[in-house]
């Protein structure tokens, strides 16, 4: 029986290792020749990185093989495993649409074909034989200039499988662009839809001025630990945050769970 939600899932982050080195294989990738034993591979993919930049670059592993013609096959493998060994009920996926285009388009047709790639997701997500309840968080990328942002808060807002936008890529360029993300965030509300972000997930992601406007905070741990005078706001608003504890020995973001103690005590102290 499926009991379980999943609040924070990534596209690019959640294809297993073994599934991953079989399909560069089937294809003949380059990857193949680079890792010819899964050993190799699972040795390089699972081990933790030093930051979280180092992290989300393999990320960019899978975002280049999910493409509109291979995302339903990443998307039944990830149900498969999603209700078979974590008895999920419920999954919120999250991606960058844009990223899943064929960029051999020039980018007026890569920002219609991100309607397609929602459409894709969404109707490759509606499994009988896995019958998990699921819908997507499009994800705007700090690498990407705003004009594409911003087409694809209107690709999520028009879209019947997309609750929410989110705001990732690593943290660190955030600040630079901060009037341009609290518009984006803005507009998205207008719209109707949902937010979060990836905040205060490490130290250089600490955006006081982003928080008014995410319905959830994607990680937030730093809140607690280093501002937890921030934290009677946040429950007023009702804002939780979404903590994901394996990533952070994998990111190098926490030496190890024990501080995670803290984060939980004082979140449910403030209420």
């Amino acid at each position: 029986m499926a009991l379980h939600a999943e609040l924070h899932r990534h596209l690019g982050g959640s294809v297993v290792p073994r599934i991953l080195w079989r399909y560069f294989h089937r294809q003949g990738s380059p990857l193949a020749e680079r890792f010819p034993t899964y050993a190799e591979f699972e040795e390089f993919y699972t081990r933790p990185r030093n930051t979280l930049e180092d992290y989300l670059e393999l990320h960019t592993l899978v975002e280049q093989v999910q493409t509109l013609e291979t995302l339903p096959y990443f998307i039944y493998r990830l149900l498969r495993g999603a209700y078979i060994f974590e008895d999920l009920a419920y999954l919120e996926i999250r991606y960058t649409p844009y990223l899943r285009t064929d960029p051999s388009l020039d980018e007026a047709e890569r920002l219609k074909q991100m309607r397609q790639v929602i459409e894709t997701v969404g109707q490759a997500s509606q499994q009988r034989e896995y019958p998990i309840v699921t819908t997507q968080i499009v994800c705007l990328h700090s690498r990407l200039p705003s004009h594409i942002n911003r087409a694809m808060v209107e690709a999520a807002a028009e879209s019947e499988y997309v609750c929410a936008i989110d705001l990732a890529g690593g943290d660190k360029p955030y600040g630079e662009r901060m009037d341009e993300w609290i518009e984006l965030f803005k507009y998205a509300l207008a719209r109707g839809l949902k937010t979060t972000a990836h905040l205060y997930e490490t130290l250089d992601g600490c955006y006081p001025q982003l928080l008014p406007y995410v319905s959830r905070i994607g990680h937030g741990i730093q809140i607690p630990l280093h501002y937890p005078e921030l934290l009677p706001e946040l429950a007023r608003r009702g804002q939780c945050l979404e903590v994901c504890p394996t990533t952070y020995l994998k990111t190098g973001t926490l030496p190890s769970l024990e501080p995670l103690k803290i984060v939980f005590d004082r979140c449910f102290e403030a209420g």
